[in-house]
Order: structure tokens, then sequence, then C-alpha cells
């Protein structure tokens, strides 16, 4: 069974800073690929976190290949070469281009016009989807994983189209922002995935961009992945015999059961959180271990493994909770 997520070639992945949504965005990706998607990560002028963990050249403008064996690039786009892209499409000509978009009066009146370097990144992003094609003839991409900014510029990011057509209801830039938010709000086409913690701030968050996307931003949700969900180390005997053991122990023993306390305190305070999100969330929760070690190639196979096992489950139960009518 292949998880809905492949089924929309637009993937937006966003969050709270901090909450892994790069590592998510790498470990989709992955998941895609394995499946013989060609699938492309896109970055959105960052830093290139893609190409390090891969190992494989910088993401670039231009997609990059990341692995030889898998149909998986990645490319990391600018303002100014999306800027450079737009001008040559629409003037058709590059010296014509260069005289009305290299030059000093230009570069610092698009700096100056709040959202349009994100507006230009976006609308790259948006052609890739609609636009790129193959030799062939073919769509260029599978699917495209927006690798966006954390919630607060997310969600800045997902209104600037209509932003935009606010400021300026006709002309090119308007038929472009009316088709990027007619991709935004496809749910045959798109769909934002939301990454958190289970941690009280960033499940907040969390909870916040759902209920913005359905009601503010119109762009259909997909999953809720929870990232760095801790093990259960003990059973319940075990953790009611745990502190009598405490009080008895002494020296180095007194310090491991104390650490094992401590960690069973950090577990219990991640699953009040995640009930809370079960809850509240309205989307299919995906949980991701943690795994206790830093992020590289072969932890983003564990990671994609299993966000691909827990989305074909979440999927099961939506598919479930629709047959006996809980869902409307």
């Amino acid at each position: 069974m292949r998880s809905s997520l492949f089924e929309r070639r637009f993937a937006i992945v966003s969050g709270k800073g901090g909450v892994g949504r790069s590592t998510m965005a790498m470990a989709l990706g992955l998941a895609s690929a394995r499946y013989g998607l060609r699938t492309c990560i896109v970055q959105l002028a960052a830093r290139d976190w893609v190409g390090r963990t891969f190992g494989s050249p910088s993401a670039s403008y231009v997609p990059v290949r990341l692995d030889p064996s898998l149909p998986l690039y990645a490319a990391n786009l600018t303002p100014a070469d999306a800027l450079r892209e737009y001008g040559q499409m629409k003037l058709r000509f590059r010296a014509l281009h260069n005289l009305v978009f290299e030059n000093d009066i230009m570069r610092r009146l698009t700096r100056m016009i709040p959202g349009m370097n994100e507006m230009l990144m976006l609308g790259k992003a948006w052609h890739m989807e609609a636009m790129d094609t193959a030799a062939d003839g073919s769509r260029a991409w599978d699917l495209l994983i927006i690798d966006a900014p954390a919630t607060g510029h997310g969600m800045s990011l997902l209104r600037l189209p209509q932003v935009i057509l606010e400021a300026v209801p006709f002309g090119p830039m308007a038929d472009d922002a009316r088709a990027m938010r007619a991709l935004l709000e496809d749910p045959q086409r798109t769909a934002l995935h939301v990454v958190t913690l289970p941690q009280e701030l960033p499940v907040s968050e969390a909870l916040e961009l759902c209920q913005q996307a359905r009601t503010v931003l119109g762009t259909p949700t997909g999953y809720l992945f929870v990232n760095q969900v801790l093990p259960r180390i003990l059973g319940e005997s075990q953790q009611r015999h745990l502190h009598g053991a405490l009080q008895r122990s002494h020296g180095v023993a007194r310090d491991a059961l104390h650490a094992i306390d401590t960690y069973e305190q950090w577990w219990t305070a991640q699953q009040a959180q995640l009930q809370r999100l079960r809850r509240q969330a309205a989307m299919p929760i995906v949980e991701l271990p943690h795994l206790l070690e830093p992020i590289g190639r072969a932890q983003l196979e564990v990671l994609s493994e299993h966000a691909k096992a827990g989305m074909e489950s979440a999927d099961l139960r939506q598919a479930d909770l629709r047959g006996s009518g809980a869902l409307v």
C-alpha cells in the first residue's frame, strides 16, 4: 500500500523552528524515491542541510542528484536566481532582461517590497510543479517536497499570492499569483504537512498551524509528523517498584535509577502532549522515534521507513473511520 502522501505532487513541510522540518523533508524524499517517484526536495534560500547529509554536491538553483541509485534530487532556491529566470521568461531576450532587471535600482526595489523575495522563490517552486518537463514531454517531477520556513514565516509564505492579488489585481504578476494560489488551494495537487515535537510549545504552534491552514490559508492538510518520540523502557510493574528502589539505593546505583526516573518523567510528559494532539489536531498523526544520535544518511533511512509505515497505518485508520461513519 502506497501512502496518500505520494498522490499529491506538491508537499509543503512546515512547523516550529528546531522540530526537524528539514530532516522530515529528507526522510519523505527518500521514501518517495524508493517508490520510484522522481522527487525533488526544494529548499528556500537555506543552509544546505540536504547536500551535506547525503554527502552529495551542494544543492543549487538547478536541482542536483543526491543518490545515483535513486530518482532523488535537491534544489536550493534563491531570490536572485528566481528573479533572473522570471525576467528572462517574461522578457524573452537576455539583453533586455539585463537592462531591466540587472541594475542596482531594481535590486534595491525588490529588497524593499515586503515578501517579494519569498514570492519569487514560491513562484519558482510553482513553475517546477506546473511547467517543468522531461525530454519526452512528461512532467519533470512526480513529487516536490518544499522545506518551508518555520511556522510564522511559513504561514506568511502561503498567504503571499493572495496578498499580491489584493495589491496588484491585474497584469502578468497577478496572473502568476492567481495560478500559485490555485496550486496552494488544490486538494488534488497540494498538501501541507506539519512537523512537531511532543513538547508543549511546539505542539501549540502545530495546532495553530493546522487550524490556520483550514480556516485562513485554505491549504489542504496532509499528515502531522511528531518527531523524536521516546520509546518506553519500563513496564507498569517496573515503574511501580522504581521509587522504592530509589529510596533503598546508594551511590552509582542511585544515580542510575534517578536517571531512569527522569527519563520516565520525560516519557510521561511526551505522552500527555501526544494525547493533546490526538484530541485536537484533526489530522492523521505519524509518530517518529527519537534515535538518540545525530542525523546522518543511516538515520534518515530509519526515519524514512518509520514514516512510510506510520503513514500507511494512519491511512488505514482514516479509511476505517470513514467506513464506520465516524468521519464526515
